[in-house]
């Protein structure tokens, strides 16, 4: 682990991981093409091309090359409806990997805030509206998408697990990503 303590008042290095899908573009159109980001701060946008985020060493050496202060991970496995009911277990097990990898390794390179995006998906199948983020976990998912939206749940508990007595701010973010960026 590291011990390098961060100046919350000095310059945030900001890792995007899935940077190159459709909310890591629209983050980077606001912070490049809009003026979205303070002076001093420095952003990457992270692609499957740069890491095998479901590989903890890949994960931990573009992490130490980086060494980000503040994480928006936004990197799943991603298929669609039928490919979601085809390979639940891929789903679950992949997205797993891939959000205990950053979570490790945002804590070993001492990063002082992760916000992690969820889904929609997470909620119950049969609830009441309106929903909102204290109802996650009152029943299953609806069954079509199963692996991928327990995957997504499970980063609410990653982060409540993860931040008692660790110091690092972890932040589950829920968001319809259909609404994202200037597309």
């Amino acid at each position: 682990m590291g011990d390098r303590k961060v100046d919350q008042n000095g310059p945030m290095r900001v890792l995007v991981t899935g940077g190159t899908g459709l909310v890591g573009r629209a983050i980077e159109h606001v912070v490049k093409e809009e003026g979205g980001a303070r002076e001093g701060e420095e952003w990457i946008f992270l692609s499957s091309k740069d890491a095998n985020l479901m590989d903890m060493g890949e994960t931990r050496a573009v992490f130490q090359k980086h060494q980000p202060t503040h994480i928006i991970h936004l990197a799943a496995m991603v298929g669609g409806l039928f490919k979601n009911m085809r390979a639940n277990l891929d789903f679950w097990r992949n997205n797993i990997y891939i959000n205990d990898n950053v979570l490790q390794a945002a804590h070993e390179v001492d990063a002082v805030r992760v916000v992690s995006c969820l889904s929609t998906c997470i909620f119950p199948d049969k609830t009441t509206y309106p929903i909102d983020e204290t109802m996650i976990h009152n029943g299953p998912p609806h069954e079509s998408n199963y692996g991928y939206a327990y995957a997504k749940r499970m980063i609410d508990v990653h982060n409540s697990c993860h931040s008692n007595g660790k110091g690092l701010k972890l932040i589950g973010w829920n968001s319809n990503c259909k609404g994202a960026g200037p597309q």
